[in-house]
């Protein structure tokens, strides 16, 4: 038995016929806490009082929190994303299975491990903050558990994102099944992301039956599925996309370009792709961190290092903060030697300039100077 104080009001805890008894008091002093819990105990034994509704497993309590969401929640991709990571979550018995009262740090440092055979820290702090917006929700909201156990997410790891070569890029590729395959030609060639490809629409693509002069034949309007305002952006299409965008257009009976696999007359399901990702990373022996968007970071980081201009990177990104665009800019050795050779060279040519109009100013009192070469 015992009494702790949680915000505002003490809470009791017992033990009565080996089910644990907590709930709040509603008191502020712990000696009435104290007395409220003996009265309470008393009445359980007295049979004057029923024991509280039983405490459901995180399997169980899934519909309650899902209408919750969906209550709460008036973007689809957001509740197909809780949706999907409390999936993952009851995947992983000893979690599933277990009370919500009983789900503790032990249970959830198990989890994490298992997770990662499968999918990246990102990923795995993605299903970690869902299951802790359930348990608080459980507490806070629905009074069945009164502690959320400690979640520690994985730090941040910026730039860690996994970058494809060209080899393993057409592994995936071969292995990658429709529609996946399809999504990934239109993530690595324009860096479109899973939710723009979700919600992409025919009137997006402006089409042409012929190349300009860049290369390119047509526009992608990005304009749905957006995260921000500064995602709207118009993207140029590769012959790859081309010849992809043509393809899904013929096939759909909707007005989606990705439709569903057995009716294509429907949206397709962000479950879909999530369910083939798992298969191809796990078959192929991928790196954890491959997917849709290691190939839109792949474009990105191949872009900015065919630029100088990260205003435009961002604009290419959809960014809304540069310093998100500068993640996607991963210098080399190589690129370091670029930049100095070019100062180097720009600096070689203007002291042949100044010794072409004044001969005499290469002479510096007390410092030798080496003419430059004029071939």
């Amino acid at each position: 038995m015992r009494v702790f104080k949680r915000g505002k009001y003490y809470w009791y805890e017992f033990q009565y016929r080996g089910q644990r008894i907590q709930q709040s008091s509603k008191l502020t002093s712990a000696r009435d806490a104290y007395d409220a819990m003996t009265k309470k105990r008393q009445d359980l034994i007295k049979g004057e009082h029923c024991l509280p509704a039983r405490i459901p497993t995180l399997e169980g309590f899934k519909d309650t929190f899902t209408q919750w969401v969906r209550s709460e929640k008036d973007n689809e991709r957001t509740r197909q994303f809780y949706d999907i990571c409390y999936r993952r979550l009851c995947d992983f018995p000893a979690l599933g299975r277990a009370k919500l009262d009983q789900i503790d740090e032990a249970v959830i440092e198990a989890f994490k491990l298992h997770a990662l055979k499968d999918s990246s820290r990102t990923t795995v702090n993605r299903y970690l903050a869902t299951l802790k917006k359930a348990l608080r929700y459980a507490m806070r909201k629905r009074r069945i558990i009164g502690r959320v156990p400690v979640i520690e997410l994985y730090p941040n790891e910026p730039g860690r994102e996994y970058v494809y070569n060209d080899d393993e890029y057409q592994q995936w590729l071969e292995m990658a099944p429709e529609p996946l395959c399809s999504a990934s030609v239109l993530a690595r060639e324009c860096g479109i992301c899973r939710g723009e490809l979700l919600a992409l629409q025919k009137d997006a693509a402006d089409l042409h039956d012929y190349e300009d002069i860049n290369g390119f034949w047509g526009v992608l309007q990005i304009k749905r599925g957006l995260k921000r305002a500064a995602r709207r952006r118009d993207l140029p299409i590769t012959r790859s996309m081309a010849v992809v965008l043509k393809k899904l257009m013929a096939e759909s009976q909707c007005e989606y370009v990705f439709t569903a696999l057995g009716d294509h007359s429907q949206a397709l399901s962000v479950n879909t792709l999530a369910d083939q990702h798992r298969r191809v990373t796990a078959t192929g022996e991928f790196d954890t961190e491959a997917g849709l968007h290691s190939l839109r970071h792949t474009f990105l980081t191949e872009a900015g290092r065919h630029t100088q201009n990260v205003k435009a990177l961002q604009r290419l990104a959809g960014h809304s903060r540069i310093e998100t665009t500068m993640r996607y800019i991963h210098p080399t050795q190589s690129d370091v030697d670029s930049i100095a050779g070019q100062v180097q060279r720009a600096r070689d040519q203007r002291a042949k300039e100044r010794a072409e109009q004044r001969p005499e100013a290469l002479h510096v009192q007390g410092v030798p100077t080496i003419s430059p070469t004029v071939n």
